[in-house]
């Protein structure tokens, strides 16, 4: 099983000028677990405060940014345990930036939200 945590980020604006939740889904895999399919065609290393993280598209339009170096193994290796998906790459890496820099911060997640 993938524990993954859906975060709303309430800072952006509605169409209407209210809030909107933006999805993104920070995922940390066991043994066995499956990772997400990707489109190894849309891979590109973001920077993300000087630290590269590789990112692709998934199969359901999102993207996803995981490891934390550039000759990172693929998504699919099973060393690959710790991953975000959001809806833009840049989104999925300051996201997984955030996470790498505070590690605590997956300790902090109440009830599935960050």
């Amino acid at each position: 099983m993938i524990p993954t945590t859906e975060h709303g980020d309430d800072a952006g604006v509605g169409e209407a000028g209210g809030e909107r939740s933006i999805p993104i889904e920070i995922s940390v895999a066991t043994d066995g677990d499956e990772r997400p399919p990707v489109d190894d065609e849309t891979r590109v290393d973001v920077e993300v405060d000087g630290q590269m993280y590789p990112t692709a598209r998934l199969a359901d339009g999102r993207y996803v940014a995981w490891w934390f170096e550039t000759d990172a193994p693929e998504l699919s290796d099973p060393v690959t345990t710790e991953w975000v998906a959001a809806p833009t790459r840049f989104l999925a890496a300051g996201t997984l930036h955030e996470l790498w820099e505070d590690p605590a911060a997956f300790d902090q997640l109440p009830d599935g939200e960050l």
